[in-house]
Order: C-alpha cells, then sequence, then structure tokens
C-alpha cells in the first residue's frame, strides 16, 4: 500500500510549532518615503541609513533616510551634493558618503560625513567619478573602482583626506563592495566586455583575485564582510537583465543561496552582513522603487522542519492537524472595515499599507484619510481640498492626490505619512481621471471636463514638483482604471462607451493591447503591474467581478469580490490585491484582500 512518504518523500510529522519558509531569505520590509535608483547605503539591518540617488528619470535628491528595523524615517538632514549612486560606509550615527553622479553630465569627487542629523562636506576624492563602490568606517573608508579614466583606482580615507592606493586587477564600474579598509571585498561590476562576476580581496595594501560570482551582473547590491560577503540583486546585461539573484561569499567562494529578492532590481543599495543584511531602493525595470527587503539566516535547532508543499503535520501545541498547500485559484476575504463608508475617491499602496483619501461620503465632497496595515484602517492627515472623482499615484508614505471636483480642479497634493501639502498642478483641470506610478514620477491619464462636457485622453507626467505632456490615449475615456508606473502604465475599462479597452504606456505613447477586459465596465478598480494586472468591481449592473491581465489577454477569475460595488477603490499586486470603498445602493466601508493563484499558505486541517 502506497504511504504518505512514500508519495511525497517525507513522513507525516509531530511538532510543537508549524514549519519555517526556509533557512535563509528574504521577506518584505516597510518602504522607502522616497523611491529612488542607486541609493547610497550603510549601516545594519535595524539600524540603516540610506542617501542619495536618482529620484526620477533625470533627477538626483538629496534626501537620506534612516531605517529602524520596521520603519524609515526622514531624516532632517540632507545632503549637501545631490547626487546619484553615492558610494557609502560607517554606520548609521557615523556614516561617509563619496563619488557619485551629478545629472546631466558632471563626475563627483565630493565626500560628505553623516554623525546622525547633519552631513558635513569632507576633503573630495582625488579621482572625481560614478558607479564606484566603497566600505569601511568614517574614520577608514575605502573607495574603488568606477566609470573614470582609471576604473581600477583605489583610494583610502582616514578621516580628513583620501591616498591613492594599489589598483584592482580587473578595473570595473557599477561594482559592489563590502567589508574594511584593511579587508574589503570587491565584485562584479561592467567592463567594456559586458557584466563581471570577478571577485578581489584588498589586505590594507593590495587586491587579490578570488573566485568569480555564480552570475556575473552590475549596478547589484552588497553587504557583510571579506569572509562573509553577500551579493543580491543587479542587472546581468540582457534580458530579462534585472535579476534577484542572491550569492554568498565564504573568503573562497560564492554559493548561491536558494532565495532571491522578492523585487528583482538593479540599482539596489545594500546594509548589514551576511546574516543580517538589507537591500533597499533601485529600478525594478519599469521606475525607482521604494521596496525594502530584509535577508535572514539563522541555525535551526535539531529536528526543527522547513516548509514543503504538500507537508502534512500535527502541531502538538495546538493539537490540530496541518497542511502546507498552495492555492489554485484567486480569492477574495474579508478585511478591516475603513472608517468612511466613501466612493469615488483616491487609494494607493499595498495590500498591508493601504492609503485611501477623499471621495463621496458623508458630505459631497470629503477631505479625510485613511491608513490600511493590513487588518484595520486608522486615520491620517486630511487632504487641503476635498474632493472626489479623482486621480491618485504613490504608496502609503509618499502618496499622490490630483484632479477632481467639485469644482474640477487641477490641484495636486503630496502626502509623507501624515501629512498633505501642495505639488504642482495638472496642466488640464479635470475629474473622473486614473493615475498609477509614484509620487515623483506619477502618471495621470484620462478624465471628463465640462463645459463642454468632454471625455479626455490627455496624459500628464509628475516629476515630484511639475506636470508635462504625455502621449494620449487611443481612446478618450472617464471612470476606468490603472495601474503600473510612469514607463510602463496600464488603463483598462471606463466610459464613453461603456468599454472593455485596454492600453499599456511606455513613457511616451500607448499602445491599444489586444486584449479587453472580458467584463466590459466602468467605475472599477485595479491593481499590479503593466504585465500582471488586476481588475475587480464596476458596473452596469454593479459587479464584482474580477480579471487578470498577463500583458496580453485578461482571464476571468473564479472568484468575485463578496460585496459587489461599483465606483470603488484598488491598491497591491495581482496575487495580493485590496478591494476598499465604493457604492452599491448607498457608499460602502467594506475592505477586501485578494490572494492569487500559486501562494503558499498554511491550513488546518478539518472533518470537512
Amino acid at each position: 500500500m502506497a504511504t504518505y512518504k512514500g508519495i511525497q518523500g517525507f513522513s507525516i510529522q509531530n511538532l510543537s510549532e508549524d514549519p519555517v519558509p526556509t533557512v535563509a531569505g528574504w521577506s518584505a520590509g516597510n518602504n522607502m518615503n522616497t523611491a529612488r535608483n542607486k541609493p547610497g547605503g550603510a549601516g545594519t539591518q535595524t539600524a540603516a541609513l540610506a542617501f542619495g540617488g536618482a529620484a526620477g528619470p533625470t533627477t538626483s535628491t538629496t534626501a537620506t533616510e534612516e531605517y529602524d528595523g520596521t520603519n524609515w524615517a526622514t531624516s532632517p538632514g540632507s545632503m549637501n551634493t545631490s547626487r546619484l549612486n553615492p558610494a557609502g560606509a560607517g554606520t548609521q550615527t557615523s556614516a561617509l558618503a563619496f563619488g557619485g553622479f551629478i545629472p546631466p553630465g558632471t563626475l563627483s569627487a565630493a565626500t560628505e560625513e553623516y554623525d546622525g542629523a547633519t552631513w558635513t562636506s569632507s576633503n573630495p576624492l582625488n579621482t572625481g567619478r560614478r558607479y564606484l563602490a566603497g566600505c569601511g568606517t568614517q574614520t577608514a573608508g575605502l573607495a574603488f573602482g568606477g566609470y573614470i579614466t582609471g576604473a581600477a583606482a583605489t583610494e583610502e580615507y582616514d578621516g580628513n583626506s583620501w591616498t591613492n592606493s594599489n589598483n584592482l586587477n580587473t578595473g570595473r564600474a557599477i561594482l559592489a563592495g563590502a567589508g574594511i579598509q584593511t579587508a574589503g571585498l570587491a565584485f562584479g561590476g561592467e567592463t567594456p566586455g559586458g557584466a563581471q562576476g570577478a571577485t578581489e580581496e584588498y589586505d590594507g595594501t593590495s587586491w587579490t583575485n578570488s573566485n568569480s560570482l555564480n552570475t556575473a551582473r552590475y549596478d547589484m547590491g552588497g553587504a557583510g564582510t571579506q569572509t562573509a560577503g553577500l551579493a543580491f540583486g543587479g542587472n546581468v546585461g540582457a534580458p530579462p537583465y534585472d535579476t534577484g539573484a542572491t550569492e554568498l561569499y565564504d573568503g573562497t567562494s560564492w554559493t548561491i543561496s536558494p532565495s532571491s529578492l522578492a523585487t528583482a532590481r538593479r540599482g539596489v543599495a545594500g546594509a548589514g552582513i551576511q546574516t543580517a543584511a538589507l537591500a533597499f531602493g533601485g529600478y525594478d525595470g519599469t521606475a525607482q522603487t521604494a521596496a525594502t527587503e530584509e535577508y535572514n539566516t539563522w541555525t535551526p535547532a535539531a529536528g526543527y522542519s522547513f516548509e514543503n508543499e504538500g507537508q502534512v503535520w500535527y502541531n502538538n501545541t495546538e493539537n490540530v492537524w496541518k497542511v502546507q498547500d498552495a492555492t489554485t485559484s484567486g480569492s477574495w476575504a474579508t478585511g478591516g472595515t475603513m472608517g468612511t463608508a466613501r466612493s469615488n475617491f483616491g487609494g494607493t499602496g499595498t495590500q498591508t499599507a493601504g492609503l485611501g483619501f477623499g471621495g463621496y461620503g458623508p458630505a459631497p465632497a470629503v477631505s479625510n484619510t485613511e491608513e490600511y496595515d493590513g487588518s484595520s484602517w486608522t486615520a491620517g492627515g486630511a487632504l487641503g481640498t476635498a474632493r472626489r472623482y479623482l486621480g491618485s499615484a504613490g504608496t502609503q508614505t509618499a502618496g499622490l492626490a490630483f484632479g477632481g471636483n467639485p469644482p474640477i480642479t487641477a490641484a495636486t497634493e503630496e502626502y509623507n505619512g501624515s501629512t498633505w501639502t501642495a505639488g504642482g498642478n495638472l496642466i488640464l483641470a479635470r475629474n473622473e481621471l486614473k493615475g498609477c506610478g509614484t509620487q515623483t514620477a506619477g502618471l495621470g491619464f484620462g478624465g471628463y471636463t465640462t463645459p463642454p462636457a468632454t471625455y479626455r485622453s490627455e496624459t500628464e507626467e509628475y516629476n515630484g514638483t511639475s506636470w508635462t505632456a504625455g502621449g494620449s490615449l487611443n481612446t478618450a475615456r472617464s471612470n476606468h482604471a490603472g495601474a503600473g508606473t510612469q514607463t510602463a502604465g496600464l488603463a483598462f475599462g471606463g466610459y464613453l462607451p461603456i468599454t472593455g479597452a485596454t492600453e499599456e504606456y511606455d513613457g511616451t505613447s500607448w499602445a491599444t493591447s489586444p486584449g479587453s477586459l472580458n467584463t466590459a465596465r466602468l467605475s472599477l478598480a485595479g491593481a499590479g503591474t503593466q504585465t500582471a494586472g488586476l481588475a475587480f468591481g464596476g458596473s452596469p449592473p454593479i459587479t464584482g467581478a474580477t480579471e487578470s491581465y498577463n500583458g496580453s489577454t485578461w482571464t476571468t477569475s473564479p472568484a468575485s469580490l463578496g460585496t459587489a460595488r461599483a465606483s470603488l477603490e484598488g491598491a497591491g499586486t495581482q496575487t495580493a490585491g485590496l478591494a476598499f470603498g465604493g457604492y452599491i445602493t448607498a457608499v460602502t466601508a467594506a475592505t477586501e484582500e485578494f490572494t492569487g493563484p500559486g501562494v503558499i499558505t498554511t491550513k488546518t486541517i478539518t472533518s470537512s
């Protein structure tokens, strides 16, 4: 007779705790307040520092943020020199930033020291450069590589000035580093020959070649020491370019980790050690990202169990049988109710960090804001301009609101996690528009103006300060849905007439997708990305229909919203979506969470 072990390869276990996912891996942390590519990094997993970087396609930033192991807080101390890709060293309260690139074309030699509150300029590098790497401390720093005439140049910092040292054996740029001034590690990078896996060790005087990375790449993150290094993310130089691959270095060779970054990206910064690292920021192939992930390893006690799909065990603490399974189809589950029932409002964020603001509720237009933490809603700061039928973009701590009525307005506001402040006005005042992207790289499209009554196709791009005209939609519409980013946007559904038409934006123009929604509708909500979108709700008639988009076609999910509704808002991803608010026969405060197919879950086995 067949046994469970014979079928699955392991026996049913009697455990005091549920199995854990893996001995090592990445888990999501809370997003940065400012999405950015190529920031500098320093510190540890529970006391990290992020500074500089590219806040937009052609703009750098001086913004500095501190991470406490849970949340990022914007420091009152901004860098003196705005730049992307500064190298970093040191700790959260004693950091060093050096080199980098000042758009549109200046190689920086600037050096700055951070004391936990302010940045102070110090003596510059001898060789200004961008895309360099660094390691060490504020009083014993190391700079190496970069885009310069001599891409192998190495310099040592003594707390006051830089001194030239011996060159890298392989000159390269966009490399990563780890360690200290007398025991440094350089790995990866780019040469005219393409992506490199070369690894070198520095002993305080010279560099020695070691074994290469398993995945050659550049523009990656690094953490750890010379004998316990960590490499993650980067650009492999060929499609699909961005990777989340992670490797561990033991002082001799690199080993591939079974866990990759959840958000594959280049331009990611790193902090911490090999067993407790932090990855933050970067570029995910479509836009700057604020995503933060934590890497942890630990040594399990003897007999400890790790998850396997299909595994069955008895939890002798809870006295229940359990099974590890993957979802085969999507499903909606009830979440925490909003404090204010509303429709036709703005919403953004993720399933565990959502944001809802404005809309039609107790009054024709409300200004209040609510934040969702994955279980309940709490009050945030009120909009300066109460309005409904507005566009939205961004995250819970870096939100964007624009347009709306009454009266029809061009007003834009930015949210920092507690208060709204005025931003640059839309070029075209309108309502019933939609948006996507981030606070510093937002996209607004479509809408409605009157008089005369006109359905709009205009698109505008926001850079954190002002709006500029983009390419127009092929189908003018209002009351549609949107998803994605400023350079990879998605528009679907809407009115007039009621449509299922879908369009994709590439940062310049819209192209009509061959795949239309299976259920044409207006006043629906959306989530996800251009290649992994989610559509739900809408009318007429009022529906809970849910569809997923793969970049070319829409597929109807067997799961519909528990509360069919229109004029709702959405947030999150295709596999972890959020639906909230809306209109049925009156405004509703209902919230639902979507779990897509293929998500690993632990289930309790019951007699039913």
